[in-house]
């Protein structure tokens, strides 16, 4: 039986994430969601864009002669026949967008955070669940660089039970920290906020919990230009830092002391690094997948993003008190 045609897709806001960060001459591989629909050109033909930007949508077409350029989301969903939306707009719209294109679309892949909060999220979620939609939201951060690789450390049990998570991040609780508050709960499982947090002008420091008793210890550093994104886990068995932007890992385990008799301390361990793919491609190859029937579940649908959105609010809640 012969593969199906390839989706087509369009992709709305052409900012940073959708096209503009591939100007950065500093960053190499995908990080924009047009350069991902050209990476996985046997999926997917990128036919449509809008934005009201006019330059940014001239930019659009210099790169792709044959796209076609609209103004707002509803002459896109108007013009061209479409299947997948990819949306780049700024949080506060997305759960308005999302609604928009829910039941005109197979399939809506939105930019994280789902939402500007969980309230506003939650209709956005409904009308996808009753149209059939799906609904992908891209947490990249799951499926990047060294990330894969702590997680089956972590699965496997490699470092034991645990005990204590640091994590930090920079920039703001919406951007980067919902990077890291993803990452946390993929990690670790669900979390709750103890209520204790610790400020001091643009940094702040928070106080979680998972089912499992993991105490979870979450930093804001500061601006997001001073960029930090690491973290630090600890169990009875061992411990895994993952640093520089899930670029660096180390990973070490208990051994019996060769300094002091009755005590068990610290050595690096060898681990095998996982497949590694591009950022943002596993989460648009699962969308394909699941579209074609080849797979059941996405690693980050529009409920997981819920569950994070949530934790996001309650964080953000007890740091407004």
């Amino acid at each position: 039986m012969s593969e199906p045609e390839n989706y087509r897709a369009a992709i709305v806001g052409l900012g940073q994430v959708g096209l503009l960060f591939d100007s950065d001459a500093r960053r190499s591989g995908v990080w924009t969601h047009f350069t991902a629909y050209e990476r996985m050109a046997s999926l997917f033909d990128l036919v449509s864009a809008c934005d009201p930007d006019k330059s940014r949508q001239a930019l659009a077409k210099q790169r792709r002669t044959t796209l076609n350029c609209y103004d707002s989301l509803e002459e896109l969903l108007n013009g061209r026949e479409i299947d997948i939306v990819s949306l780049c707009t700024p949080p506060q719209l997305h759960a308005e967008q999302i609604a928009q294109c829910a039941g005109r679309v197979k399939a809506v892949i939105c930019e994280k955070p789902l939402s500007a909060d969980s309230q506003s999220a939650r209709p956005a979620l409904e009308a996808c669940r009753k149209a059939g939609t799906l609904l992908v939201v891209n947490y990249y951060k799951r499926f990047d660089e060294l990330v894969p690789s702590v997680k089956e450390l972590l699965t496997d049990g490699r470092i034991g039970r645990v005990k204590l998570v640091n994590a930090i991040f920079c920039g703001p609780l919406d951007a980067v920290g919902s990077h890291m508050v993803d990452l946390l709960r993929f990690f670790f499982g669900e979390l709750q906020v103890e209520g204790r947090v610790s400020s001091a002008a643009e940094r702040y420091s928070i106080r979680l919990r998972t089912e499992g008793d993991t105490l979870v210890h979450l930093h804001n550093i500061g601006p997001r230009e001073e960029f930090v994104f690491e973290m630090d886990a600890i169990g009875d068995e061992g411990r895994i830092r993952l640093l520089n932007n899930c670029r660096d890992c180390e990973f070490l385990r208990y051994q019996e002391s060769d300094r002091y008799s009755g005590y068990r301390e610290l050595y690096p361990a060898t681990f095998e690094l996982s497949e590694k793919m591009e950022r943002f491609l596993p989460l648009f190859l699962e969308t394909a997948e699941v579209l074609r029937g080849k797979r059941r579940t996405l690693t980050s649908d529009g409920e997981n993003a819920l569950r994070t959105q949530l934790l996001i609010d309650s964080i953000a809640d007890h740091l407004a008190r």
